[in-house]
């Protein structure tokens, strides 16, 4: 039980000092407000996460339960978990185009990395005729402003 506490204590150590430098780079405006949800999220999970390990004996009501069934639901809830936070981003980057005068609509894809942290997967940018002559200044915002690299950027016209 005390490796559980150490654990949760220093991810959201980390998580707070990683929040804490990410806010301190923005600076401000629309992207703070983005990054102040990102950071609330990552605390969350650096919070909860640890307590998906948590075994406890069964209740008799749970006992009919298979790891099975709990490894489905768990896996359906990281699922959810995913879609909400990419929904969220894909949201604020519309509305940080918006301000920059771009016409699109932005898929973001969330995946785990090695070490089992949530991170951008891929964003998928679909933009209007218009902004084709400014695809670098999409890219650059995308890359400087977000921190997504241009690797994770894909650019497709509507």
């Amino acid at each position: 039980m005390t490796e559980l506490f150490q654990t949760i204590l220093l991810r959201v150590t980390l998580a707070g000092v990683a929040s804490a430098v990410a806010l301190r780079v923005v600076g401000g405006g629309a992207l703070r407000e983005v990054v102040k949800l990102a950071a609330g999220l990552l605390l969350l999970l650096a919070l909860l996460q640890p307590l998906g390990s948590l075994r406890l004996r069964p209740w008799e009501g749970l006992a009919g339960v298979s790891q099975t069934e709990i490894d489905a639901i768990q896996e359906q809830n990281a699922q959810t978990t995913m879609s909400t936070i990419a929904a969220t981003i894909a949201r604020s980057l519309e509305q940080r185009a918006e301000q920059e005068g771009f016409d699109c609509s932005v898929n973001v894809t969330m995946a785990n990395d090695a070490d089992g942290v949530l991170q951008i997967d891929r964003v998928t940018v679909y933009y209007g005729g218009a902004d084709a002559a400014r695809l670098s200044e999409l890219q650059t915002l995308l890359t400087e402003e977000c921190g997504v690299p241009v690797n994770r950027q894909e650019l497709i016209a509507r």
